[in-house]
């Protein structure tokens, strides 16, 4: 028999999807209760861990390394568990069966389920596809996996919400939609090329736009859509859409644009 002492478990601590360090007040403010979705806005306590799953079910091993973060989390701050709350955001909505035999039976409020199962019941379990559609949700419900839920969330981000965020996160939001509403029900994995994640990349940084080019890009997005298949994918004509004529010709020489005409007639 061989005895270790001191054995690394891990060779990396692992790291934590997300995790919203609340402010030094007793309660969340008017514009954080604005972005907060439900379960997460109710919660009292000073810092908040997230582990969310966009592709996967739900399974034993979520729950086991949810409550690793948070164990880690609170070791490595030594922070106590009234300080703490951890939460598992599923954007597949879990099966009944599934989510029952790990306790989750306690319905707190739609999309809100907390587990009977001492080794759970400290990890509050947030199934976005049953949230409210209600704009404080819509931040997140717009990576549900329902293709219905994601559109209603993102009409209420166009109508609602644009209006409450800076401009460049404006453009992101656009971009997402069109990368993602071409998903079906429960497909939300995105594959993304070096030219769209630099153009994502852009939007946070340099490119901006006014609240109408937001309302046209936005709309020209959704005219694209087909019955059958949402933006399958934009043409290039569509990507002029919204500009005016001197700006689709920037660029060209007088040449270039002789031979357009010609080509027109």
């Amino acid at each position: 028999i061989s005895v270790f002492t001191d054995v690394k478990v891990v060779k990396k601590l692992p790291e934590a999807d997300v995790i919203l360090l609340r402010l030094d007040s007793e309660n969340w403010t008017k514009k954080q209760l604005e972005r907060l979705p439900d379960g997460i806005r109710d919660s009292a306590t000073k810092y908040i861990l997230i582990e969310f799953k966009a592709t996967e079910s739900i399974n034993k091993n979520t729950f086991i390394q949810a409550s690793w973060y948070e164990y880690a989390y609170k070791r490595s701050q030594k922070i106590s568990d009234d300080e703490i709350q951890t939460f598992v955001m599923c954007a597949k909505q879990p099966q009944k069966v599934n989510r029952e035999q790990y306790g989750y039976t306690i319905r707190v409020q739609p999309g809100i389920y907390q587990s009977t199962i001492i080794a759970y019941n400290h990890i509050t379990l947030i199934s976005l596809n049953e949230l409210p559609n209600k704009l404080h949700n819509a931040w997140i419900t717009c990576l549900a996996s329902k293709k219905l839920k994601r559109l209603k969330s993102f009409q209420l981000l166009k109508s609602q919400g644009f209006k409450q965020i800076p401009k460049p996160f404006k453009g992101f939001l656009v971009e997402l939609w069109r990368l993602i509403s071409t998903k079906g029900d429960d497909d939300m994995t995105l594959e993304l090329s070096p030219t769209e994640i630099r153009a994502i990349g852009d939007m946070w940084g340099v490119q901006y736009y006014s609240q109408e080019e937001l309302d046209n890009l936005f709309n020209e997005r959704l005219r694209a859509l087909k019955p059958e298949d949402r933006l399958m994918g934009l043409k290039a004509e569509d990507r002029l859409m919204g500009l005016k004529a001197e700006d689709r010709l920037r660029g060209l020489s007088s040449e270039e644009i002789e031979a357009i005409l010609k080509q027109r007639k």
